[in-house]
């Protein structure tokens, strides 16, 4: 004879043990007895204790036979609208859904309860387990909101009943997983914090769902970057998988999770220490790796195919730290091929490329997630542009066709397609692509600056405004965000930037050349509230910031600051393009001294680094004009880059890198040699301090200055006019408040590392062999950003004056 009492007390002694390793055992015993007494009843009350023992094993084949035939058996004895009716079905649905099989769940749990809404009134034990496993299987089929609702419903329930905390933390540890779910990360870890508690409290052994309400605050640790919590939650949730049940699915969950924190540690731990950003990394990791493979395997494809690192992802934007290793970083670059060569060598090349992935540089190998699949590897050329701008190539912009094709590009994936490095390409064509969709045309500039212009009008100042008289605070907020937004678009336009993803718009002002005022602006714009009375002030400042400088770039004639009035100003001016190329434009495409889009670009980033550092040079006196003037700084520094040669150009680069990394100010040390002429006795204080520079490099920059005052003396005798609008030219006429040009000059040259000035020197060799003067150069650029058409037209109207 089975009896049932004394089985179930039993069973309720393995658990109380934690005795789990015994209990399938005893329940197959409890089986077997009761299968030869054919006691329906005490078989179906060991079913009933089967479905969930091989449930949490993770054993869902026999968790499902048991349910089954559990359901059958209600039906044979008569059970059907009875409790042991519902109780079965609610097991048996939820021993289904743990199975993945959520049609028969879902009708489960709905004949469940049919039969407790006949029977039961709230609250409810058995009810509010009903709501609460519903609530796990809609969330699981991705029914969240539902999920949530009968969480709450669970949650109001149990509140209600007394001795009610085991079930209480149960239902919000089930409620923190869904809010994980929909992304509500704060609130779910509210839940999860208030079951822990709950769990922390039971007296005797770790309640079964104790772990879960553990993982959960580990999850939520891990998303707020607390990687040293989160991993301990995890071991710890882990533990007590381990001890109630083994080594189960949930454990093998757990485990994977605990292991994705440790890889984002070491990740974070590897980048702090090594100090090396994700270009810098996958130039290295090229050179030392990628190159090598080629020259092996693919001799005859080594000089066609292009390799960077460009596209998606912080890095290549250079905005990449600590907090951007948690996915898509580590060691990788991109091969980029013709479609031809992709054909050819594509698929085994990606192979090759697939095996070079290690741990380099102490960084981990990189994590790719599903997201950032295809962002490193071999891409063939198109694939790569069309990818990010829907296009090859892009668009013919002398045609109708072709300049609306421009303005259906996105500037974020604008920035995205030319952002980067390029490491090798000596075959062009990648490069020659990545040229094209950087030469955005005027037109398009024009346009897209005169709608930017027209949204923050109606926006900012037309619309803020009226939902402040309505005291509508989303009127007023969706004003200010549609504000700012295209604020920050006007400002990347007129830096003849494209703008990129929102996460990094106001950060990537950084590097703003002009209107750098308005990164702050904009920052305390959004940080307003929308009924606070500064907020139209501020409006009003950025506008202003915006008007200011669309006149010094000749953009209008209009001091009007409502911003509608500025984009027909700027409309206009687009209309009167004519698509070709002016007179000027052909004049500049025909002379030897017009650069390249390459090395205006890479001028542009030295420029932009120098100002950075610019800002920061000390003064006696105070901030001087000039570190306020960032237009005229953009203006001398470009048109003496543009004349510069690539190499010479990337040398001074890297010392500029070098420089920041290591805590010097080059532009400081600058003017600190230049004080050996203009206040010798505040430069004997301090020359101790600058990098030692041997005699005979010395006598190397004498020679170069000496080389340079020689064209700068020629160029002053044919344009007088033009050259008397800056330095003085001759060491002679230093003083407290004169800089003269031979001066600056040497100050220039001792800041070099030696590479550049060898660079450097061997390039004025060539213009002198060429028979360049490379100050006129200077000069022709100089005058152009002025908007001169050319020197000769400059020297003449500025000498009537």
């Amino acid at each position: 004879m089975f009896q049932l009492d004394e089985f179930m007390n039993g069973l309720d002694r393995l658990y109380e043990n934690g005795r789990m390793d015994l209990a399938e055992e005893y329940l197959t015993e409890g089986m077997k007895t009761a299968r030869q007494a054919d006691d329906k009843g005490g078989i179906l009350a060991v079913l009933n204790e089967l479905i969930g023992y091989y449930r949490v094993r993770g054993e869902y084949e026999k968790c499902v036979l048991c349910a089954k035939e559990a359901m059958e058996l209600v039906r044979e004895l008569g059970l059907s609208g009875t409790l042991h009716h519902g109780t079965t079905c609610l097991n048996a649905a939820t021993g289904f859904r743990a199975a993945g099989r959520y049609e028969e769940a879902e009708a489960a749990y709905r004949e469940a309860e049919k039969v407790y809404a006949s029977l039961l009134k709230e609250p409810d034990y058995r009810l509010a387990g009903l709501h609460n496993n519903l609530s796990l299987l809609y969330a699981e089929t991705g029914r969240l909101s539902e999920a949530e609702k009968r969480g709450l419903k669970a949650l109001d329930m149990i509140r209600r009943l007394p001795d009610a905390q085991a079930e209480c933390a149960t239902t919000l540890t089930n409620l923190g997983n869904i809010c994980f779910k929909m992304h509500r990360t704060a609130r779910g870890a509210r839940y999860m914090k208030e079951a822990a508690a709950l769990f922390e409290n039971l007296p005797g052994n770790p309640d079964p769902h104790y772990p879960s309400a553990l993982a959960g605050l580990a999850e939520a640790c891990f998303h707020r970057g607390e990687l040293d919590e989160a991993e301990a939650y995890y071991r710890q949730a882990m533990e007590l998988i381990n001890r109630l049940y083994g080594k189960n699915d949930g454990w093998q969950t757990l485990n994977r999770n605990r292991e994705q924190v440790l890889d984002v540690k070491a990740r974070r731990e590897a980048f702090e220490k090594s100090g090396i950003c994700g270009l810098d990394l996958a130039r290295s990791f090229y050179e030392q790796k990628g190159r090598p493979m080629l020259l092996e395997k693919y001799p005859a494809y080594a000089d066609r195919i292009a390799a960077g690192l460009a596209g998606e992802g912080s890095e290549c934007l250079g905005l990449d730290d600590v907090y951007s290793t948690d996915h898509d970083f580590g060691p990788g670059f991109c091969f980029w091929l013709t479609k031809e060569d992709y054909e050819a060598i594509g698929e085994q090349l990606q192979a090759d490329y697939d095996r070079l992935a290690e741990s380099f540089k102490g960084i981990p190998v990189r994590n790719t997630t599903k997201e950032g699949a295809g962002r490193v590897g071999v891409i063939e050329i198109g694939a790569f542009y069309k990818k990010l701008t829907g296009l090859e190539h892009a668009p013919d912009c002398k045609t109708a066709e072709g300049m609306a094709a421009w303005n259906r590009i996105p500037p974020e994936q604008l920035r995205t397609a030319v952002s980067g490095a390029i490491f090798e390409d000596k075959l062009g064509e990648f490069t020659r692509r990545r040229r094209e969709f950087e030469a955005c045309p005027e037109k398009v500039r024009l346009y897209r600056l005169g709608l930017c212009l027209g949204k923050m009008a109606q926006s900012g100042q037309y619309n803020y405004e009226r939902g402040r008289r309505r005291r509508d605070i989303g009127m007023m907020q969706a004003s200010l965000a549609e504000f700012i937004q295209a604020s920050a678009e006007a400002g990347y336009l007129l830096n003849r930037q494209y703008m990129p993803f929102y996460k990094w718009r106001l950060r990537a002002m950084e590097a703003f050349i002009c209107v750098r005022e308005l990164k702050g602006a904009l920052e305390q714009l959004a940080g307003s509230r929308p009924d606070e009375e500064e907020t139209e002030e501020r409006i009003e400042n950025v506008c202003g910031i915006i008007l200011d400088e669309l006149k010094k770039q000749g953009l209008t004639d209009s001091d009007e600051l409502f911003l509608e009035r500025q984009k027909a100003e700027v409309l206009s001016r687009m209309e009167k393009l004519s698509g070709e190329k002016t007179q000027k434009e052909e004049k500049s495409s025909e002379s030897d001294a017009a650069p390249s889009k390459e090395i205006r670009t890479l001028a542009d980033e030295i420029t932009a680094m120098e100002w950075q550092q610019f800002t920061q040079v000390k003064n006696q006196g105070g901030r001087a004009s000039c570190q306020e003037d960032p237009y005229t700084f953009d203006i001398m520094r470009k048109s003496q880059f543009y004349t510069w040669d690539l190499p010479v150009l990337e040398s001074y680069q890297e010392d500029l890198k070098e420089a920041k990394q290591s805590g010097w100010n080059l532009l400081t040390e600058k003017y600190a040699r230049m004080m050996e002429h203009t206040a010798p006795e505040e430069y004997d204080a301090l020359k101790d301090r600058l990098p030692y520079r041997d005699p005979a490099r010395k006598v190397l920059e004498e020679l170069l200055v000496s080389l340079m005052m020689d064209w700068t003396r020629e160029t002053a005798e044919k344009f007088p006019s033009v050259m008397s609008m800056g330095r003085s030219l001759s060491a002679s006429e230093d003083g407290m408040f004169n800089t003269s040009s031979e001066t600056y000059l040497k100050g220039e040259l001792g800041t070099y590392s030696d590479k550049t000035l060898k660079l450097y020197a061997a390039m004025l060799l060539k213009r002198m062999k060429d028979g360049r003067n490379p100050v006129r150069e200077t000069l022709e650029h100089t005058v152009a950003f002025y908007g001169y058409p050319s020197l000769e037209e400059a020297e003449q109207k500025l000498g009537r004056r």
